[in-house]
């Protein structure tokens, strides 16, 4: 008879599991009443900070039982207890963009290990869009926000400010300055990219340039126009072109019109990869060869550069390093709450050269010669 009920009991058990996990969704309640322990036993059981006030034994029951039942926490319950949501929102100016994967990946890869989701929206290069996602963002009570996409003005900074949410830019800045930001030394990256354009002989150098209302534009144009002034290198006023925007259909543009203006240029440098690449289209309706016509170094080594017909030699920028220490900068202001300072991480580029850039025709013809 003992063991006829031990299989009975055990039967009603598994039913009662299997119907539980029938349910929409499991509860603290459920698991209480499928162990017969109380809620708050094992609400502590399965909490990090208070699990160590029940013994080891019951711990492992009630998780062993979760695991079994499906039970996943109520994010709406534990916001509502917790007073965070254990979410944080990210804005990106363009998903076409593929320098924007790789810092995602190291912002995911640092949210993952403290329990945080992301709510991902892009902005178009748009600050009245971008605005408005961060509106909706703020509105689910999202922790914290990422901002990829700021203008050099730019209002979601103010609303930030102004809803006490913590804020982190990443990659581009605002001209304020008070506010929490990561981002590359464009600066030294420009220099970079001249140095080894003039190292190869060039002098005749010209710039495209990006909109200059965005802070990597802004940056980069005035290191090239300083760092050519250093070597005492004039630039004529036709030598820069700016692009309309980070694209590459503005670099085509941009580069069509450099090219009329400046018949004896030897090499280009343009505000970004994306641009670099429009700028190689232009190169090749114009009749110009890459790099034998016409050198040019991009920005930011996006994936898949070295995937084209001419790799492009580019300044490469710490994707996925950009992405881990915006999202550690982030967790650092929600813990603290303290928004009387704020910290800025400056990270170094490296200059990828590969097949666009060589020496001008006539330096290689001197060369040869001697």
């Amino acid at each position: 008879m003992k063991f006829q009920h031990t299989i009975l009991s055990q039967f009603s058990s598994l039913r009662r599991v299997f119907a539980l996990i029938q349910k929409k969704r499991v509860t603290l309640r459920d698991l209480a009443e499928h162990l017969n322990i109380n809620t708050s036993t094992v609400s502590r059981a399965l909490s990090e900070k208070s699990n160590e006030m029940i013994s080891p034994e019951v711990v492992k029951r009630v998780r062993k039982a979760a695991e079994e039942m499906g039970y996943k926490q109520n994010a709406a319950a534990y916001a509502l207890k917790m007073g965070s949501t254990k979410t944080i929102g990210l804005i990106i100016p363009d998903l076409m963009n593929p320098v924007f994967p790789p810092i995602i990946r190291g912002i995911q890869s640092v949210l993952d290990e403290y329990g945080y989701t992301a709510f991902l929206a892009y902005s178009q290069n748009n600050e009245q869009l971008a605005r408005t996602e961060v509106e909706r963002l703020i509105s689910r009570g999202v922790d914290g926000i990422i901002y990829a996409a700021a203008f050099r003005e730019d209002s979601v900074v103010d609303l930030c400010k102004k809803q006490g949410v913590p804020l982190v830019l990443v990659n581009r800045v605002v001209d304020k300055g008070d506010v929490d930001t990561v981002k590359v030394d464009d600066t030294l990256g420009i220099r970079m990219a001249v140095d080894h354009l003039v190292d190869l002989g060039h002098r005749k150098i010209g710039f495209i340039a990006g909109p200059k209302n965005i802070s990597v534009s802004h940056i980069r144009l005035g290191a090239f126009t300083q760092t050519m002034a250093d070597l005492d290198l004039p630039v004529q006023s036709q030598r820069i072109v700016e692009a309309h925007a980070l694209s590459e259909t503005a670099g085509e543009e941009a580069m069509s019109l450099f090219l009329k203006k400046n018949p004896d240029a030897t090499a280009v440098i343009a505000s970004n990869d994306l641009i670099a690449l429009g700028c190689l289209t232009a190169m090749t309706q114009f009749g110009y060869t890459c790099p034998k016509r016409m050198s040019i170094v991009g920005f930011n080594n996006m994936p898949y550069l070295d995937w084209f017909a001419t790799p492009l030699t580019t300044v490469a920028i710490p994707h996925f390093q950009m992405g881990e220490r915006s999202a550690d900068l982030l967790l650092k202001r929600i813990k603290s709450g303290n928004a009387d300072f704020h910290e800025e991480v400056l990270l170094k580029p490296k200059l990828v050269i590969r097949k666009s850039t060589a020496a001008p025709t006539k330096t290689r013809k001197k060369a040869r010669a001697s």
